[in-house]
């Protein structure tokens, strides 16, 4: 029960800062603070949307937006390591939140099974990403990186913009450890070598990891979405 609520209201809260930081972006510089004012026009911003997320119209140049970004930045057949990656992610955190949050019993059945699989194939493409993009987001090349300039992620707090590619980075290498850890929890609980105390400690690490990995996917999504 604990678990659900805290992930619930954290994944709620991450998502609503992203789209709060979303819309101050759209304001003059000298307007982007945390104000009831400008938290009163968020929050008309969000009603605005409506139901506009269930327009077919919406998902298209969600997914051709996805597309494009892929093809730029994974060149060959590397691009569907990716594809693959992503399909298979969706797939684990959608499953294992719904199963969580809604069903008392947890994940179980066919869906459990299509789970592991899932969870195989993600941690293979997984490792493929990190040998393809690890260097990309190591401190030396971030110092050296070009994208530094230019419109970035605002932070109220530090009242500053932050480079995107510094929040890629970040969101990156979190997403890689809580995905290793994902899969060392799984493989961990599968073996015969451990008691049930340990089994338990593995399924709450398996649990956490998921939730700070769906915190990483969304801060990644939103750092490459100009």
């Amino acid at each position: 029960m604990l678990f659900g609520i805290f992930s619930f209201v954290l994944i709620i809260a991450i998502s609503l800062r992203v789209t709060f930081g979303r819309y101050l972006n759209h304001l003059p510089e000298e307007k982007r603070r945390i104000s009831l004012e400008n938290f009163k026009s968020y929050l008309r911003w969000i009603a605005g949307w409506k139901f506009s997320f269930l327009k077919l119209s919406r998902w298209d140049r969600a997914i051709d937006y996805f597309i494009k970004w892929a093809k730029k930045n994974f060149s060959g057949w590397t691009v569907w390591v990716f594809y693959l990656m992503s399909l298979c992610y969706v797939y684990l955190a959608s499953s294992g939140l719904f199963f969580a949050w809604f069903v008392p019993r947890g994940l179980f059945g066919f869906p459990l099974l299509l789970h592991v699989a899932a969870g195989a194939l993600f941690a293979i493409t997984l490792t493929v990403i990190l040998f393809l993009k690890a260097r990309h987001y190591l401190p030396e090349r971030l110092n050296a990186s070009g994208e530094l300039s230019g419109q970035g992620f605002w932070c109220p707090l530090l009242k500053k913009s932050l480079p995107r590619i510094y929040i890629q980075a970040v969101s990156f290498w979190i997403f890689v450890l809580t995905g290793f850890l994902l899969a060392a929890s799984t493989l961990g609980s599968m073996l015969p070598y451990f008691n049930y105390p340990a089994q338990i400690v593995f399924f709450n690490l398996h649990r956490w990891s998921a939730v700070f990995s769906v915190v990483s996917a969304i801060l990644g999504l939103d750092s490459i979405i100009e």
